[in-house]
């Protein structure tokens, strides 16, 4: 299960990372990592804030619920621009969300060490793997 969370973690931070901030040509693209990047936020101030594996599990089903919405815009912005699969060439025009991401990525390891105490409960590991679930609706 550890895997799978830190898989799960990869994939956030690569995904937000992939993709930025901006207008013009990628205004599909700002809009819908922008509501990632929020939801991912949101998730990560509910893991740091939870006191018990039921709160874990709650923040983990509801940035679930909020990622099955998106992966399949996700997917097909990703499909329409597969300039952005390449992280090395991110257009000047994404960089805002990207550095926002980046910064994210802190907050995301200091969230997941507070989550691995929680990780051998049920509710939490069906939560988990709902998101994964979730997050390979993004490809």
């Amino acid at each position: 299960m550890y895997r799978h969370g830190i898989l799960v973690w990869v994939l956030i931070v690569f995904v937000g990372t992939l993709v930025g901030c901006g207008g013009g040509k990628y205004s599909e693209v700002v809009e819908v990592n922008t509501q990632f990047v929020d939801a991912m936020e949101e998730y990560v101030e509910a893991v740091g804030k939870a006191g018990s594996a039921k709160d874990v599990a709650r923040a983990t089903d509801q940035y679930a619920a909020r990622v099955e919405k998106l992966a399949p815009r996700m997917a097909a912005v990703m499909d329409k621009y597969p300039e952005l699969k390449d992280a090395e060439r991110v257009p000047q025009e994404l960089e805002p969300l990207q550095q926002r991401s980046e910064e994210l990525e802190l907050k995301v390891g200091q969230s997941f060490m507070k989550m691995m105490q929680y990780m051998m409960d049920p509710e939490v590991q069906a939560a988990q793997l709902r998101l994964q679930k979730a997050m390979l609706g993004m490809r």
